[in-house]
């Protein structure tokens, strides 16, 4: 009994193949495989490298953080010490090592081989490499009392940032497969399936079998190809019935095409004022988000001066206490001990004013900026002013990058102008020079110039040392739609909006000057007085 053949062991893989278009030399190969390729590169690539930067920033961050909780321990430390009431500072360092990156506590007082207070956090020890420590004297009158020593680990941010990574791993993975599904779904039953159709009647019409009628279902663009061929073989029809009867009917041929060429420029009529209302809706959407991320931005500033703020309220509180249980007989009341509860209240004062002004003034220009890019009103302003309002709502966005904002800013530049707009062109352009300029590079720096030029103009300028753009690149910036990040996230609209505010709002002018590693310069010549806009409002851009 003789084997069966290669051949007809490959014959049912070839008819599966074929059923979902799996043929190398097949559309959806080349889509299957892009999408691959599309998906899968890029998310290794951003997985490897998150996992490099993960691990510096987090030090960088442990190691600001560690220094930080030091000074304010030490602070609130001093007074526990001085009384040596390990009961007062206990409550202070257990609300610290709530944080689960604090590994332990250490008070040590010169002249004694006992630590005044040690607090250790239970459980396995964490990497050495991940723990940091911290050595700071606790001072009273300007004299040390004793030394305070915190090691903190980087170990439970770590954890979570890899959690997350899986996460979004799983998350992609499941993506994929279901869009590889989905698009074998789609291009079997809205394109290969119609195309094989359109196929088969393109070689009947080849074939000369003009009585056989097309019909391709749907409204999508294969089958508006139908038709069309549907039109074709009707019109051929007509022209060998015309020949044959030498009867020209010209007039109603003409007639027919007048009416089809009405009918398509309407189409096209109503496919441009679609697109041109998408394409508003996408400049709105575009100057949301830019104040969206300013309010990231003062929510996160907020977070530092509020948190010093709440770490003093529980120290006074520890105090007050202290106090209600003198007045309440069971501690005896002493003149020092008031003195000293007087002294913690002034210092706990000064240190709350100078953070909750802090918050107050971060608020304040959030407000105002906040209130012109909404409104967009016309006022008299100081150019140097509303320069560093948006660079403090845009600074948080640069706090953990190796890039820094530089400024050189001439005062007295009065301006009638509006402040909205240019603050959005500002805010464009920095967060054009974070995502773009400086790209993949371990250190840059933008610098924010303004000057004046003559009577009447000013300056204004941002300059980046990052990667720069080649000609063709710098030609098309100010172009609608373009991006070199199409695909992941650019909307192409962000330079469009600064080229349109920049002339059609704020009447001025604007310059790019840039090459390939030689990073980019956007020169803006702007009226101190801006031109008047028709019934108050933002003319809209197309």
């Amino acid at each position: 009994m003789s084997s069966p053949s290669p051949a007809t062991h490959a014959a049912p893989h070839a008819a599966l193949g074929s059923r979902f278009g799996w043929q190398r030399n097949t559309l959806t190969f080349a889509v299957v495989v892009a999408l691959l390729l599309g998906l899968l590169l890029p998310t290794t690539a951003v997985l490897l490298y998150d996992g490099q930067k993960t691990r510096a920033t987090a030090m960088e961050d442990l190691k600001r953080d560690l220094a930080r909780a030091t000074e304010v321990m030490a602070l609130s430390l001093a007074e526990p010490v001085w009384q040596v009431s390990p009961d007062l500072a206990d409550p202070m360092v257990k609300a610290q090592m709530d944080d689960p990156r604090f590994v332990s506590v250490q008070v040590i007082e010169p002249a004694s081989s006992a630590p005044f207070l040690s607090q250790q956090r239970p459980g396995d020890a964490p990497e050495a490499d991940l723990v940091l420590s911290h050595t700071r004297p606790i001072q009273r009158d300007g004299r040390e009392i004793a030394k305070l020593t915190v090691h903190m680990s980087a170990a439970p941010l770590l954890q979570a940032k890899q959690a997350e990574v899986w996460r979004t791993v799983w998350r992609s993975g499941l993506t994929l497969t279901l869009s590889l599904i989905l698009m074998l779904w789609v291009l079997q039953r809205f394109v290969l399936r119609p195309m094989t159709e359109l196929t088969g009647a393109a070689e009947a019409l080849a074939a000369g079998r003009l009585e056989q009628p097309l019909h391709v279902g749907g409204a999508d663009e294969i089958a508006r190809v139908g038709m069309a061929m549907e039109r074709m073989r009707q019109a051929l029809l007509s022209a060998f019935e015309a020949l044959r009867q030498h009867n020209l009917n010209l007039e109603a041929t003409v007639a027919q095409r007048t009416a089809e060429l009405t009918t398509s420029n309407a189409e096209l009529s109503n496919a441009l004022a679609t697109l041109q209302k998408a394409q508003r809706e996408l400049v709105e959407s575009e100057k949301l988000a830019s104040l969206g991320r300013l309010v990231a931005g003062v929510a996160h500033e907020l977070n530092t001066p509020l948190g010093n703020a709440l770490t003093v309220v529980s120290a006074l509180d520890d105090r007050y206490k202290q106090l209600e249980a003198m007045l309440a007989g069971t501690v005896q009341m002493r003149r020092s001990t008031l003195e000293e509860l007087a002294r913690d209240t002034r210092r706990g004062q000064d240190i709350l004013q100078r953070n909750v002004q802090k918050a107050a003034d971060l608020v304040r220009d959030f407000k105002q900026v906040a209130i012109d890019q909404a409104a967009d009103l016309r006022r008299d302003f100081d150019l140097a002013k509303v320069v560093e309002d948006v660079l403090v709502m845009v600074e948080p966005s640069f706090k953990h990058t190796p890039y820094v904002i530089e400024t050189d800013l001439t005062r007295g530049l009065a301006m009638n102008s509006y402040p909205g707009a240019l603050g959005q062109v500002l805010t464009n352009l920095l967060m054009n020079a974070l995502l773009h300029g400086f790209e993949g590079l371990p250190e840059g720096a933008v610098r924010v110039h303004c000057r004046r030029l003559h009577d009447g103009e000013v300056e204004l300028s941002v300059i980046d040392d990052g990667r720069g753009m080649d000609e063709s690149v710098r030609r098309r910036i100010f172009d609608p739609f373009f991006t070199t990040k199409l695909g992941t996230g650019g909307s192409g609209l962000g330079m469009h909006i600064v080229h349109s505010i920049v002339t059609n709002v704020l009447g001025g002018q604007i310059e790019v000057k840039s090459a390939p590693n030689q990073g980019t310069q956007m020169l803006m010549r702007l009226p101190q007085v801006a031109p008047q806009r028709g019934g108050g409002e933002a003319p809209e851009l197309h």
